[in-house]
């Protein structure tokens, strides 16, 4: 039997309380834990970003910031967290732009019912994404000792054939000299 889910550590960057309960609501009426962070300011973003997070959602329109500008934040952090968009007003084009800069999801505010759907979605493909970069660490690491394991093996061909060769010319110039 497996515990309890775990809860999702989630940044929220949402600058209306209302709009926060809301999501909130939504992701504990789809089953999920979530113990979530509400932030309304970039400096409040960037020293969040030093924190464990699960997932960032974020509002695309705030006072003096954006989502976009939130989501170049996180990649220039170089953490590879998942990024969902939402917004009551968001654009087809800006909404491709937000998927391109790396965004997870993007959803509109009027059709949260997509939201449990969308966390569960970016956190899983979050986590696929980080177990590929280890495997292909773990992968390259082993291809490296394979390597300095096969440079060994024929360091070693090497000087048992030397030796070899010594042996036989000590042999042959003794028998040589003895004759």
């Amino acid at each position: 039997m497996s515990g309890p889910p775990r809860a999702i550590r989630l940044l929220h960057l949402e600058d209306s309380e209302p709009d926060h309960a809301l999501a909130m609501a939504q992701l504990q009426r789809a089953g999920l834990r979530v113990q979530a962070l509400r932030i309304e300011t970039r400096e409040q973003f960037a020293l969040a970003l030093s924190q464990p997070w699960d997932l960032i959602l974020s509002d695309y329109n705030l006072p003096g910031f954006s989502g976009l500008q939130a989501l170049k934040m996180l990649r220039e952090s170089g953490r590879p967290l998942p990024f969902i968009l939402v917004s009551g007003e968001i654009g087809e084009e800006t909404a491709v732009a937000a998927m391109r800069g790396g965004a997870s999801d993007y959803l509109l505010k009027n059709n949260l019912a997509r939201l449990a759907p969308a966390v569960e979605h970016a956190i899983s493909a979050a986590e696929t994404l980080r177990a590929k970069v280890h495997a292909d660490r773990e992968l390259q690491a082993s291809q490296q000792r394979l390597s300095e394991l096969a440079q060994h093996l024929q360091t070693s061909v090497e000087a048992e054939r030397h030796a070899i060769a010594r042996e036989i010319h000590d042999d042959v110039g003794g028998s040589l000299t003895a004759l």
